[in-house]
């Protein structure tokens, strides 16, 4: 289970665990968005300082129904306890973590002044090889370092 909180601007904050290019662990703050279907979104400032591999890029529409292009990076966070590939959107702002990376969880809020945000696995249903992937193809976990 991943233990965030409201944040005093209604935001839901949670911890997220980044490797760098060198396997290094790193330690942020990420606000979720729901409004974002990608894995994350990180300002490229912190991209280089993590060395993540360029990838791509890729065109986005904004809430305002407006498409911009975005270079993308492959990087890894430690998820709940298990290592996953993302695809990371360089894009200035805050640390976003988007609805992909939370894609087989149980998200949960108190919508109160520090209130808690948790996030949890859904349990497989039984027999299912799909467990842990975005419909859109993205890969399941794998082992914890």
């Amino acid at each position: 289970m991943i233990v965030g909180s409201i944040n005093r601007n209604g935001e839901l904050v949670v911890p997220l665990r980044m490797l760098d290019a060198n396997g290094h662990l790193h330690r942020s703050e990420a606000m979720i968005d729901t409004g974002f279907n990608g894995d994350v979104a990180m300002p490229p400032l912190q991209i280089r300082e993590l060395g993540l591999t360029p990838d791509d890029a890729v065109v986005v529409t904004m809430a305002n129904d407006e498409s911009e292009l975005f270079d993308t990076y492959q990087g890894s966070v430690i998820w709940d306890g298990q290592r996953l590939p993302v695809q990371v959107i360089a894009a200035e702002g805050r640390l976003l973590i988007g609805t992909d990376l939370l894609w087989g969880s149980l998200l949960s809020a108190e919508i109160t002044e520090h209130g808690a945000v948790t996030i949890s696995p859904l349990p497989s249903p039984a027999g299912s090889s799909s467990a842990g992937s975005v419909p859109g193809g993205s890969p399941a976990p794998v082992s914890p370092e």
